[in-house]
């Protein structure tokens, strides 16, 4: 018998945003960029460019809060 994953519910549902979540976001897009990069999708020099452009996207949301 094939074991399926499913979704049983949902708990404290509320939109993510920039200035609520930047952490949880910058946490995001670096595991992708990571995968990214891993998977051969980005070279080195890519990554890094991404890589800095979330940091300045963190670091610019958490001076506006």
């Amino acid at each position: 018998m094939e074991k399926k994953a499913r979704l049983q519910g949902i708990e404290n549902n509320r939109k993510i945003t920039k200035k609520t979540d930047s952490e949880f976001l910058y946490a995001l897009q670096s595991g992708l960029l990571l995968a990214l990069k891993e998977r051969g999708r980005l070279d080195e020099m890519q990554f890094r460019h991404a890589e800095r452009a979330c940091i300045k996207q963190l670091q610019k949301t958490r001076e506006s809060v």
